[in-house]
């Protein structure tokens, strides 16, 4: 099921994407559907570049005539919880979870945006309690991201959160009833998701600065390797004593942006398979070679995957 903010809404089969970086860094990207997406532009800004002028710029360097644009909130600007399924009409959950997720948010729930999404457990699991992400974030935050799109002159379509854009890869590389780990490594930290047939099941998140990683002798990366598979081993038996019925068959790790020696490390210290995505199995990246490069892959996974909002998942 998509997310769609409820103050924001639109569907789309063409998205321009753009996700602002924690380094100041804006990239974006345009994603024409199809049975391997076509990635037709991508671009980045200048570090620290991040304004409206700025992105007006880089609109006019991958925006395509008639196109919404999504973007991806930066990490910290929302939260994703985990919460039973109120037992209401799909029309009034929204209303039922405010009364949840009052005492769990450091804010007026009434200055809130909630969204929310189902785990769909209930075709394997029926007598089991049904669960549901919700997910929150100021109206302020979100009434940001719109008045700097209008401002730039930009149609902008959704706002989504950085799991649902990595779920959309998944969803494009899911073998028939296998449960899937994708990880991903940004610059503040690792993304971990479990998905089955284009649903998000489980995600985590892992606080790693990644300059910590590039900066760490031997010992200290051994240490941080460590703690990563540690998680995702953890995760794994989560999924097998909660969601039997999809079975974690690989371990699939996104491009990374500088090698790490973090594929040799899972692959040895895990149960699972691991294997190494690259984007161009996934992409048709013949108009913009330069995201052949495993660095560039990377830098762009999130707008990349927020692109395809729509395309991999069921509605």
């Amino acid at each position: 099921m998509q997310l769609s903010w409820p103050i924001i809404k639109a569907e789309a089969k063409n998205w321009t994407a753009l996700d602002a970086g924690a380094d100041g860094v804006m990239v974006g990207v345009s994603v024409r559907r199809g049975v391997r997406p076509q990635v037709l532009k991508c671009a980045r800004s200048a570090p620290g570049s991040v304004g409206a002028e700025a992105l007006a710029g880089l609109a006019n360097q991958i925006g395509v005539v008639g196109w919404p644009w999504t973007t991806p909130l930066k990490r910290g600007d929302y939260k994703m919880l985990v919460v039973p399924e109120p037992p209401v009409l799909a029309a009034e959950i929204e209303r039922s979870l405010r009364w949840t997720l009052g005492a769990m948010v450091d804010f007026p729930i009434d200055e809130a945006n909630v969204a929310w999404m189902k785990i769909p457990t209930a075709e394997f699991q029926p007598n089991r309690p049904k669960h549901i992400y919700a997910i929150i974030a100021r109206k302020s935050v979100l009434k940001e991201q719109l008045a700097l799109f209008q401002k730039a002159k930009l149609n902008l379509g959704a706002i989504d959160v950085r799991e649902t854009a990595q779920r959309n890869i998944a969803a494009l590389i899911e073998k028939a009833g296998e449960g899937l780990c994708l990880l991903s490594v940004g610059l503040a930290g690792m993304t971990i998701t479990f998905t089955m047939g284009g649903e998000l099941y489980l995600d985590r998140f892992i606080e790693q600065p990644l300059d910590e990683i590039v900066a760490a002798d031997e010992a200290g990366r051994q240490n941080i390797f460590e703690r990563i598979a540690l998680q995702v081993s953890r995760s794994v038996d989560f999924i097998s004593r909660n969601f039997s019925f999809m079975p974690v068959g690989r371990i699939v790790l996104a491009p990374l942006p500088t090698p790490l020696g973090l594929l040799d490390y899972l692959a040895q210290n895990l149960p699972v398979p691991v294997e190494l995505l690259d984007l161009a199995n996934v992409f048709d990246l013949s108009l913009t070679p330069e995201l052949q490069a495993p660095e560039n892959q990377a830098r762009y996974f999130v707008a990349l995957g927020a692109a395809l909002r729509g395309m991999g998942s069921k509605p």
